[in-house]
């Protein structure tokens, strides 16, 4: 069991650690997106920073890495799918926190929708919504943000998984609303790009 959970472990770690908006700048911005605009390597500073097609991208191959974590581990451990949903909360992990990126990665947003979809479709819509609704209400995308990670780990009690699962699920929770700390601050001070302009700016 201990070299499954290991396997489990590595598999979402690795996916989550394809920092798609780090390696778009690069390709097509010759940039580090992590200097530019919010700092974060993830689809919103992309967009604000590149253009709403390079955000789209990046929003496109985060949700599938999320996706393909508890997918590849469904196949195969189709038994056991406290391992998948594991795999899935270490692909979140991967993209917050890459290795090889000195461990300065995104907010991990996109990865938990996708991490959702493959642990039941409508789950991940309705994770869709919890980003979409209160995002475009407030015209924040954070709030989006905090609705899913708040969601995480009320999901995980009502669907059953173990309490370890459980905890890494809160902790999740609390790592998200710290590394969203500067986008609470900039909107305090009047500062934070609204959605709308960002998607049209370019």
């Amino acid at each position: 069991m201990a070299v499954k959970i290991i396997f489990s472990l590595l598999l979402g770690y690795t996916l989550g650690c394809i920092q798609s908006a780090y390696w778009i700048g690069k390709l097509f911005g010759k940039l580090d997106i992590r200097e530019y605009g919010s700092g974060n390597a993830g689809a919103s500073n992309i967009t604000s920073t590149l253009g709403l097609k390079y955000g789209v991208l990046v929003g496109l191959i985060d949700i599938l890495k999320g996706t393909l974590a508890v997918l590849v581990i469904k196949w195969i451990y189709p038994a056991n799918l406290d391992l998948a949903f594991l795999s899935g909360l270490l692909a979140i992990v991967g993209h917050m926190f890459p290795f090889y990126l000195g461990f300065r990665g995104g907010k991990g947003v996109a990865t938990l929708v996708g991490m959702t979809f493959g642990v039941n479709w409508k789950l991940g819509l309705l994770f869709v919504l919890l980003v979409a609704v209160p995002a475009l209400v407030t015209d924040y995308i954070v709030a989006g943000s905090f609705s899913t990670f708040i969601a995480l780990p009320i999901t995980a009690y009502l669907s059953g998984y173990p309490t370890p699962i459980l905890i890494f699920s809160i902790v999740l929770t609390g790592i998200c609303f710290y590394l969203h700390r500067g986008n609470v601050q900039r909107i305090l001070a009047g500062e934070e790009l609204k959605i709308r302009s960002v998607i049209f700016k370019k």
